[in-house]
């Protein structure tokens, strides 16, 4: 009789599915899953302490933004030394107060600090073949060797505007300098001339030609220089290389190194400086620059090889930083990324650029054991200027999601994402495509209200149900689909809604209104796991290839996939994705004014597409490229014939 009860128990009683899983995406085996973005941001497991006494300066008129410097400790008495770039507001040039850097000791490794005045005196310095003076220097960097102090720095002549820095006539200039000292706080001795100029230092067929923010690095042979470069209105970064016997000079030709352009895999909208060495290899962190400045890397090369741009590989691709909901980060990360050194314990010891609540410029430190990058459990997300939003690369029928998490501002729990990806706009201070605002449903959720919401394929919202949160701190929040379909929320264990609401799939992922951050402890989704795919716009190869909007026609078309693209107005140009995943399909239109072009697969060419039809014929997917492996590569559209046509890259994680 037992024997029948227990069986009958067995018949009766819900079996499990076998391909049912559980994940969760907030524990460190899961950082990968993240997709990951300049623009659209970053979902990091960081493991950075935030100094208790930050701010360490904070911006006041006429140098309202203290938003670059570096730090560095001297081998010698111990100390640590800030040097710190002061900036007008919006970075005006002006000629009653010019950009420059000044110079903070700290005696107790960051406790307290002691402002020591400006690096560089007020008398004029003239290099040599100028007739202006230099006038603006805000950005410096220093190395110790061989008993002398060595700065580089990058300066501008007195009569620099935005409208000439790129190209400048002849009575302007900028570039990069060398000042060395016998002391870490100066006073530095710049030299009759500098390392490098943007007059004369063109690189990539004139492309990129304003040199700044630079880094000088001693090796065993020689002195490197590392510096960034800018293409002005294509909105791409570069990191140029040379070297010299000596710190004075004279240096090679710029060789650039580091640039979107290139065949292989680099996320567009990175900005670098300043360079660091650990252990034989050269650190080169990196920011983005678009609305929402949450997302950093750090590249890296043996010391000895990085005059080749093969060695430069990427270290970190984000995960890296995360910005901490207090008055004097407001903005994130803002102006440069992190600078610092590894200490002799293997501390990571870094200073950081933010502005506050009003603006202003603030100056930071922070910490983590280098060794120990991440923490175990527990993903940070943010919007500052402009919203964040993460997915991640793996889809499937979802039965549950359960999270826990704190929030600041407004915060979307989202399911069913379904909206192609991509910048709103190729240039810096980027943001989300108003496609990535739609088509999702998702938990909104404050600190005191929950609403659940579903958005159309139009951007318009629905509120399914609301309420308010009586629990201060922080959220558990579950959303959970039966058998049936039918779907219950439940916020701190308590059902507050239940009904019909569509389960997964489309993408699943978080999603940080402006000014809006959160810490994940928890997000546990219970459900059928599959690859996601991933839709990336037209604008997203433009950006991805530092291509300047001028040489891009934005065209609103049916014959689109999501009734917008681009089309190509100039001969030569290039499209690029940047992307992760196992395969990736080219969709385009076809029509009687288009051309052709080749596709490559970082440097080897894939496949020529002939654009061309007598009649216009929808988009619809070209060519399909397996086997990618999951890491990053790019995929180029470059053109051969009249105009091309750009639309989506559908990848598949």
């Amino acid at each position: 009789m037992l024997k029948w009860i227990a069986l009958v128990a067995l018949l009766t009683s819900p079996l499990p599915t076998i391909a049912e899983a559980v994940i969760d995406y907030a524990e460190l085996a899961q950082r990968d899953a993240w997709l990951r973005h300049p623009v659209y941001g970053d979902a990091s497991f960081d493991s950075f302490t935030h100094h208790p006494k930050n701010p360490v300066h904070r911006g006041a008129a006429p140098f309202e933004w203290p938003v670059n410097g570096s730090l560095f400790e001297d081998p010698v008495s111990g100390d640590w030394f800030l040097f710190i770039g002061h900036y007008r507001t919006g970075y005006k040039r002006d000629d009653e107060h010019p950009s420059r850097a000044t110079v903070s000791r700290s005696k107790d490794r960051g406790e307290h600090w002691e402002n020591l005045g400006p690096v560089f005196p007020d008398e004029e310095h003239i290099f040599a073949g100028e007739v202006s003076p230099m006038w603006n220097a805000p950005d410096v960097a220093v190395v110790y060797a061989n008993g002398r102090y060595h700065m580089s720095f990058d300066w501008s002549t007195r009569n620099t505007t935005w409208a000439n820095a790129a190209n400048p006539p002849g009575d302007v200039n900028s570039g990069a300098g060398y000042a060395w000292a016998e002391r870490p706080e100066g006073p530095y001795h710049r030299t009759a001339t500098p390392i490098a100029t943007t007059r004369d230092q063109p690189v990539l067929e004139g492309k990129y030609k304003r040199t700044y923010a630079s880094t000088i690095l001693q090796r065993k042979n020689d002195w490197l220089v590392l510096t960034l470069t800018d293409s002005g209105p294509n909105y791409g970064w570069g990191y140029l290389g040379m070297t010299s016997p000596s710190p004075e000079g004279p240096y090679t030709t710029p060789k650039l190194l580091l640039y979107p352009e290139r065949d292989g895999f680099h996320p567009p909208l990175m900005e670098f400086h300043p360079a660091f060495i650990h252990e034989g290899f050269v650190y080169a962190p990196a920011t983005s620059v678009a609305l929402n400045r949450n997302f950093q890397m750090l590249w890296r090369a043996p010391l000895e090889k990085a005059m080749d741009p093969d060695a430069w590989k990427i270290f970190k691709h984000g995960s890296l930083w995360h910005a901490e909901p207090v008055e004097h980060e407001s903005y994130g990360i803002w102006g440069q990324t992190i600078s610092g050194f590894i200490d002799k314990s293997g501390v990571f010891q870094v200073m950081f650029a933010s502005r506050d609540s009003e603006g202003m410029g603030t100056i930071n430190i922070a910490s983590r054991p280098w060794d120990t990058p991440y923490r175990d459990r527990g993903v940070y997300v943010s919007g500052h200027e402009g919203p964040s939003f993460v997915r991640l690369n793996q889809g499937g029928t979802v039965k549950e999601i359960a999270a826990i998490l704190d929030i600041n501002g407004t915060v979307t729990l989202a399911w069913n994402a379904r909206g192609p990806v991509g910048p709103n706009r190729p240039a810096s201070n980027a943001t989300l495509h108003p496609l990535m605002l739609a088509d999702y449903a998702g938990v909104k959720l404050t600190e005191k209200s929950w609403e659940l919401i579903t958005v159309a394929v139009d951007g318009r919202s629905q509120t399914i149900a609301q309420g308010t949160i009586d629990t201060p701190g922080r959220i558990e929040c579950t959303m959970a689909w039966n058998e049936n379909k039918a779907a219950s929320l439940k916020l701190h264990g308590k059902n507050v809604w239940s009904g019909a609401m569509v389960a997964n799939s489309g993408a699943l992922g978080i999603l940080a209104d402006a000014s809006s951050s959160a810490f994940i402890e928890q997000f546990r989704v219970t459900g059928d796991p599959a690859p996601a795919r991933t839709v990336y716009l037209h604008t997203e190869a433009i950006l991805g290839a530092a291509q300047k909007m001028a040489d891009w026609k934005k065209v609103e078309s049916e014959e689109f996939r999501y009734g917008i693209g681009g089309v190509s107005q100039a001969p030569g140009v290039r499209a690029k994705w940047n992307i992760m995943g196992t395969s990736a399909t080219l969709w385009a239109p076809r029509g009687p004014d288009y051309g052709s072009a080749d596709i490559y697969l970082d440097s080897v060419l894939q496949s020529r597409v002939d654009f061309h039809a007598n009649t216009t014929e929808k988009s619809q997917a070209l060519i399909t490229i397996t086997s990618l492996g999951n890491i990053g590569h790019a995929i180029s559209v470059r053109n051969l014939k009249g105009a091309i046509p750009v639309d989506v890259l559908e990848v598949t994680h």
